[in-house]
């Protein structure tokens, strides 16, 4: 009898710590994710899927892959930063940019500098 109420009281408190740790995962689950200012899980995770989308865009075209950028996004506006040979390869990025599903906004920060 002893050993049954053991095992009661050892299945009651693994039940205990199941029913916090379930409570904690959903409370982040819920809480906005907060970077500076609140984005809420969707909306990150659609900005990393943008942010994967265009940077497989702009590394998968030939002229523009060999160039560095980097790639921010929050809430859909994409923000390109770095460099490029010509104005018409920045035009290229950002018409790249725009084509991905999602873009809502391209803020261009892209300088040119000519090859040497």
């Amino acid at each position: 009898m002893e050993a049954l109420y053991r095992n009661v009281k050892l299945a009651r408190d693994h039940l205990k710590v199941g029913l916090v740790v379930a409570f904690i995962v959903l409370g982040a689950g819920c809480q906005a994710y907060i970077d500076g200012q609140s984005r809420t899980v969707g909306e990150f995770t659609d900005d990393a899927r943008i942010q994967a989308a265009v940077k497989t865009a702009l590394v998968s075209d030939e002229a523009i892959k060999g160039w560095p950028m980097n790639v921010e996004v929050n809430r859909g506006v994409v923000g390109l930063y770095g460099r490029v040979a010509s104005e018409a390869l920045r035009e290229k990025a950002i018409r790249l940019v725009r084509e991905v599903r999602g873009v809502v906004e391209v803020q261009d920060k892209l300088r040119v500098e000519p090859e040497a």
